[in-house]
This record gives structure tokens, C-alpha cells and sequence, in this order.
């Protein structure tokens, strides 16, 4: 406890709510989990020592008053989570027209009276907790339902809280400028993502409350809290549709199995460790129900590493197939397949006309295009096998009727005497056999009649759809050259062949599938949220809009970040323009990871980019400016890293990534470190998860989206070329992973953008 806190007038009152909260707290779990009887027995021992003074009267009152029967598993694990930190704020709020102030306490979690609803935590994620976040001292108003409120707001309290313990108390006005933040952005990478919460800007609570029957779409500056963000959103989603909405129809898809772990820690504080989590490459795959080969993507890795005429030309297959111009050609290639399922044949029974062509057609072609084509074809089975069921007695019996007819004849007219018996045997004997026909012909014409259409796999399809290059070039309506199209068919069926594909196809294959069979609605979800969405291209985004049937997405990402971008995308523009065009679009363009020594040096980074990036304004937070260490032996580089590590402990630091350009300078590096320190390193690869007690070393293309206390960038053979985009952005990414401190290590300067000239 500090000396501020403890002259703060309110610190006793404040540290008995505290107690008391923490002491009902307990009550409620222990009650929940046991039954009424036991009720006044866990009230004497949780309050039997408590002497409250003038308070008393109103803590005994909610006490005999509350009901804790009711509670849900989540609800219970909510509050044993909060325990010891049962809130971080409070404010005081005087409804306009009332004498009474109310004082809300918010915290991760609701608790509240049964009877008369009178709270004692209130959730962040509720109406009048936006004044926290939002309002200004003096007169404010929030939205609830659909109504205003206004009022006078009186007071904004933040509280330090640790162990169960208060520490210090903080009156305020704006989040923007306060010590909780700055506190916060001072502390260890290793439990940031857990409490953000309590510091929550305007700007991004703004997106976390944006109209959830909207998408949005967030263009964010490295460090803008993106992923706190999208992260937030899905739990105030959950929050104000729990009563509609299982959490399992909310999907997080992430850029790597690295990221998911990475944000694991902080689904279950926000309540939301119930949402999908899963990449798209996964996804998909659930999606068409078929575990895929899918090809190694290494292009980005050869692009950084070797960048040859070979390695150019999959990059721009792959950003071709991802483009808009190939959404036209999957939309010219689908209008054919249908056109395939028209047919001229009307529909017999033998030699019964039981529904014409015109009218298959019309169903096919008008009425049932909100299916996907093969189940389209499974409507109209259906609907030809309830005619032959509704008409198959009717048929048998008219061929009865005829036989039976001529029979009758045949016993009572003289003139059919002589060969009366014979002619009535073989009219017998005829229409046994003709009744046969008709009901064979009832089991087999609808299969019958099904075989003239094609029935094929979604793999022979896309098979298909590049084995013939004029055709694809025909498609594309001028923007394949046949050259081109030749070099894209062969290049994909190269694999395709051999049922390999690579990651860019797999928007294609979900594409196809929606159209051609349709997803599973086991597999859809409602509401997603991708983060990195500047990885993805249009033709992923498109896919899986249409696969989903939804546009209820929330994209967060940052162009500047772009690795990716031979296939991803370049501008926000044709995303909200074209695919979601009901998006809210806003930008994030101030950094609370870093301090502002490091963001002016990342920022003139930005400047050497073909775009219009604006720059990153920094939270005011200072540090050390980046260093440079040379060194001329490897055994230099490890006692640099060593020293900068034991620096950074000392410190309080916990955190510690070695940043290279490629996997194979970091590769150098962990062996390097390895000698010196052994098991104390790790190599992060693409599907591993990252360790708290080991210096990490990554390459800068699988570090997009972590954040460490310290990162230190270094280089053995590789160097950071400053005419090269790729190169730029690699760096870039690199530089805005540190929360505290960041070193350069390399034999010379000039293997570092910007290090040159100093």
C-alpha cells in the first residue's frame, strides 16, 4: 500500500466494500454449491467476525435479501475467477430527475441481488459501464434498449487491487491520460492481454460497442490493441445475445496455431473460451469434410530467402487466384456447370407423362437457386419420386382396368368363343407381365431419369476447371493471357493431380463447394472475427462470406503489416466496397505497446513504403532508443543477446524474443545461444506454443501479432534490403513487437533499414 493511498479519505470505506464484496463472493460459491439449509451457516462463518459500523445496516440488508440458487456453471466459474479482483473501477452516476447517486462498481463479472436486481459488481460490458470508458465528468448520457439515459456523473474511480488486497485509489476524469494506463503498458508482456479491461481506450471501446448487426472492419497501427479489440467484441457479443446465442456459433479465425495459443490465456478472463478458434486452412477443411494434402507454403519464405523467376511466378499465381478477377472466372465457370443440369426430356413412367422438362427446368434455373446446385438436384428428385408415389397405384390400376376390360370381353362376347380360354390366358399372362413393368418402371425411372446429369466430385471439378486454358482465359474476360493461363493450369495441376493443394486454393474448393453441394450448418458459424485480415485475400474473405451466409464479420488488420501481400490484400477499399458492404471502416492509429523512442524509429519505415500509411502516434510513454551492437565473431552475438536478457531481467522484464529475418539466420542464432545456454532457448516454429521461461527465438514473419517485453533483432548472414517492400514490412513487423526495449545486433550497420547513417 502506498503512501498516497492510504491519505485518499475514502481508502477504509473503500477497503471494507472490498471485503465485503470478497466475503459475499465466497458466500455465493459455497451457498451455489450447496443448498439453502446450509445458508445461514456459511453467512455466520463468512460475517461472524465483521463489525461494520454505520455500514452494517445496509450490507446486512443485502445479504438476507439475496438469492444465490439460481446460478449457471459459467456464472460461478466467472466469480471464482474475480475473486481476487472483484472490480477495478467505480462510478457515480445521478439518473436526471432522481436525488439518489448511484455508485456502480464494474468489474470481468456481474454479481447482483435475485430479488430487486440492486448490483454489487457490474459487468464492463453493460450499458451504464460505457460512462467509465466514455464520459466525461458533468453531464453525460448512455443507451439502454434502445433508450437514453441522462444524468450527472459525479466521479470515475480507479482501483489498484492485487491478491484480494487494495492498494491505491485513483480519482479521474479521461482513461487517455491516466496512471492505470501507463501502469499497464509498464508491465510485463507475459499477463497483458488479461487485464486490459480496466484500460480500455475511447477509441477502441468505440469498436467494441459498434452495432453487432454490422460488420466492421479495422484498419489498426502495430500495437493499436487490435486483438484486444476483436477479442472484447466477442465478448460483449456474447454478453448481449447470451439468451439467443451459443457461444460455439462465434468463430475466431486466426492467422496460426502459434497466435491461437497465444490469445488462450485471455479467452477464458473474457468469458469467451466456449468461441471456435481454429485458422482458415483448417476451417475449410471441416468445411468440405475431407482431410486435404495441402502443399507446404514456403513462397514467403522464398521470396524473403532466394526470390528467383520460379519463386516470382508462384507469387503471382497465387495472388491471381485470390484476386477478384478470379471470383468472375469461378462465377463463369458455375453458370456453365448449371447450364449443364438443364435438360429437354420430360418425365415418364413407362409410358406415362409425369412432369415435363420445361417445368424441371424453371424449378432448377428459378425456384431453387438459393440451394447449391446438387442439393437443388436432390429437391427435384425428391419432388419426382412424391409424383410417382402420389400417381403409382393410379398407373397400375389403369393398366389393370385394360387387361381386366379386354378379359371381361373376351368371357362374354360369343364371337370370342373358339378361343376364348387361350385369348384370356394370354391376356392374363400379358398382364402379369405389363403390371411388372409398371412397377418396375415406378422403382427405377426417377434413377433413371437422374443419370443424364453429371454427378461429380468437387475435386474432379477443379480438376476441371483448369484443364483447359482457353477456355480459363475465355473466362477471365481479357485479364488472362493465354501464356498466362497455360503457365496457372499447368502450375495448379501439377499438384492437383496428385490431390495436393496449395493454401491459395482452398478458397476456391470452398467457393466451388458452396455453390456445387453446400456446407454443413453444423460447420457455420454467425458471427467471426479474423485477425491479420490483411493476410487474407478477396477471394478468401469472399468465399467464406458466401460459404457462411453471413456478413456479420469483424476483419482486424494493419496494411503496413501486409507480408503476405503477393496474395493478401493491399487495400481496404474493394473488402468493404464490394464484399461487406454494410461495414462500419475506422481506423486505430495510436500505439499502446510501445514507447515513443521505438514507434518514431519503426515509423520511418513506413515512410519507404509505396503507400499512404499514416504514421503511429505513440501513447506518450518513454524508454530507451533502439541500440546497435556490432560484432565480428558469432560467440559476440550470443554474449550480446546474454547481456541484453540478464539487462532486462534485472529490470522486471519476463519476456525475450530474438527476432531474425529468415528461419535460417534464426536457426544460426538458437544454435549459437544453445552452446552458451542450453535448454534455456527456443526456436518458435509455425505450430508451436510460446514458453515463459525461455529466450524465443522467431523468425520476423511468424512474430506478426506477438508482443514482447524486450526484442532484439538480429542478423548473421541475412540483411533487411531497403528497396525491397517485402523487406521493409518484415522489419517493420519486427521493430513493433517490443513493449519496453529494442536492440539491433549485426555485423555491420547496413544489414538493419534506417541503422545506416547513424
Amino acid at each position: 500500500m502506498t503512501k498516497e493511498s492510504t491519505i485518499h479519505p475514502d481508502f477504509s470505506s473503500e477497503s471494507e466494500r472490498l471485503e465485503f464484496t470478497k466475503r459475499y463472493i465466497d458466500v455465493v460459491i459455497s451457498t451455489s454449491q450447496t443448498s439453502k439449509e446450509k445458508y445461514k451457516e456459511n453467512m455466520e462463518k463468512a460475517f461472524g467476525d465483521m463489525d461494520w459500523g454505520e455500514s452494517s445496516a445496509a450490507y446486512i440488508d443485502i445479504l438476507t435479501n439475496s438469492s444465490f440458487f439460481e446460478m449457471s456453471k459459467e456464472e460461478l466459474e466467472s466469480l471464482t475467477k474475480a475473486k481476487t479482483k472483484p472490480y477495478f473501477a467505480r462510478i457515480d452516476f445521478q439518473h436526471e430527475g432522481s436525488d439518489k447517486v448511484e455508485k456502480h462498481y464494474i468489474g470481468k463479472t456481474s454479481l447482483y441481488q435475485r430479488e430487486n436486481q440492486e448490483q454489487i459488481i457490474v459487468d464492463w460490458r453493460s450499458p451504464i459501464a460505457n460512462l467509465y470508458y466514455e464520459g466525461r465528468i458533468g453531464d453525460v448520457s448512455y443507451v439502454a434498449e434502445g433508450e437514453t439515459y441522462e444524468g450527472d456523473l459525479s466521479l470515475k474511480r480507479q482501483y489498484m487491487i492485487e491478491d484480494g488486497f487494495l492498494e491505491e485509489i485513483r480519482d479521474i476524469d479521461l482513461t487517455t491520460t491516466d496512471e492505470l494506463l501507463q501502469d499497464s503498458l509498464a508491465k510485463s508482456s507475459s499477463n497483458r492481454l488479461t487485464e486490459i479491461i480496466s484500460t480500455i481506450q475511447e477509441e477502441q471501446n468505440r469498436i467494441i460497442r459498434a452495432d453487432l448487426n454490422k460488420p466492421i472492419i479495422v484498419q489498426g497501427a502495430a500495437g493499436s490493441g487490435k486483438t484486444t479489440i476483436a477479442l472484447h467484441r466477442i465478448s460483449y457479443f456474447i454478453y448481449n445475445y447470451k439468451q439467443h446465442f451459443d457461444p460455439r456459433q462465434l468463430m475466431i479465425l486466426a492467422p496460426s496455431n502459434l497466435f491461437i495459443d497465444y490469445i488462450s490465456e485471455a479467452l477464458p478472463e473474457l468469458g469467451v473460451e466456449r468461441v471456435r478458434q481454429t485458422t482458415f486452412t483448417d476451417y475449410v477443411m471441416t468445411c468440405l469434410e475431407k482431410k486435404l494434402t495441402i502443399v507446404e507454403d514456403n513462397k514467403l519464405i522464398h521470396l524473403i530467402e532466394t526470390h528467383d523467376e520460379k519463386v516470382e511466378t508462384a507469387s503471382w499465381i497465387s495472388g491471381f487466384k485470390g484476386s477478384k478477377a478470379f471470383r468472375r472466372i469461378l462465377e463463369h465457370y458455375i453458370e456453365e456447370v448449371e447450364q449443364r443440369f438443364y435438360t429437354s426430356k420430360d418425365f415418364y413412367v413407362d409410358k406415362y407423362k409425369l412432369y415435363t422438362a420445361k417445368r424441371f427446368t424453371h424449378l432448377f434455373k428459378e425456384e431453387y437457386t438459393y440451394m447449391p446446385i446438387y442439393r437443388r438436384m436432390e429437391k427435384l428428385k425428391s419432388l419426382l419420386q412424391g409424383y410417382v408415389r402420389s400417381n403409382k397405384k393410379q398407373m397400375v390400376e389403369r393398366v389393370e382396368k385394360f387387361f381386366d376390360e379386354r378379359i371381361e370381353t373376351a368371357l362374354f362376347e360369343r364371337s370370342k368363343a373358339g378361343n376364348r380360354k387361350e385369348y384370356v390366358s394370354k391376356a392374363l399372362d400379358k398382364k402379369i407381365e405389363r403390371v411388372d413393368e409398371i412397377k418396375k418402371a415406378i422403382r427405377t425411372s426417377v434413377n433413371a431419369y437422374m443419370k443424364q446429369f453429371e454427378k461429380k466430385t468437387l475435386h474432379q471439378y477443379f480438376i476441371e476447371l483448369f484443364s483447359d486454358p482457353v477456355r480459363l482465359a475465355s473466362y477471365s474476360k481479357g485479364e488472362l493471357s493465354g501464356r498466362q493461363a497455360e503457365q496457372l493450369c499447368h502450375y495448379t495441376l501439377k499438384y492437383a493431380k496428385k490431390k495436393q493443394y496449395e493454401v491459395e486454393d482452398l478458397a476456391i474448393l470452398l467457393y466451388l463447394q458452396s455453390y456445387l453441394f453446400g456446407i454443413d450448418k453444423f460447420h457455420k458459424a454467425k458471427n467471426i472475427v479474423i485477425d491479420e485480415a490483411q493476410d487474407y485475400s478477396y477471394m478468401q474473405l469472399y468465399s467464406l462470406k458466401r460459404a457462411l451466409e453471413t456478413d456479420m464479420f469483424t476483419l482486424v488488420g494493419d496494411l503496413a503489416q501486409g507480408i503476405h501481400s503477393y496474395r493478401g490484400l493491399q487495400s481496404w477499399e474493394p473488402v468493404y466496397r464490394d464484399i461487406f458492404p454494410r461495414a462500419t471502416y475506422t481506423e486505430l492509429q495510436k500505439s499502446y505497446r510501445t514507447t515513443i523512442e521505438i514507434m518514431e524509429e519503426a515509423n520511418k519505415l513506413l515512410s519507404l513504403l509505396p503507400y499512404d500509411f499514416p504514421k503511429v502516434n505513440p501513447v506518450v510513454r518513454h524508454g530507451d532508443a533502439p541500440s546497435f551492437d556490432e560484432y565480428v565473431q558469432v560467440d559476440e552475438l550470443a554474449s550480446f543477446i546474454e547481456k541484453k536478457v540478464d539487462s532486462g531481467r534485472k529490470e522486471g522484464f519476463q519476456t525475450f524474443a530474438v527476432i531474425g529475418k529468415s528461419m535460417k539466420d534464426c536457426v544460426k542464432i538458437s544454435e549459437i545461444l544453445q552452446e552458451k545456454q542450453p535448454g534455456k532457448v527456443k526456436l518458435l516454429e509455425e505450430q508451436e506454443s510460446i514458453p515463459k521461461d525461455q529466450i524465443v527465438v522467431v523468425p520476423s514473419y511468424l512474430s506478426k501479432g506477438l508482443e514482447f517485453d524486450v526484442v532484439i533483432i538480429a542478423a548473421v548472414e541475412e540483411s533487411f534490403n531497403p528497396e525491397n517492400e517485402l523487406d521493409i514490412k518484415l522489419q517493420y513487423v519486427a521493430m513493433t513487437r517490443p513493449l519496453h526495449k529494442l536492440a539491433f545486433i549485426g555485423r555491420k550497420r547496413e544489414q538493419f533499414i534506417g541503422q545506416q547513417a547513424k
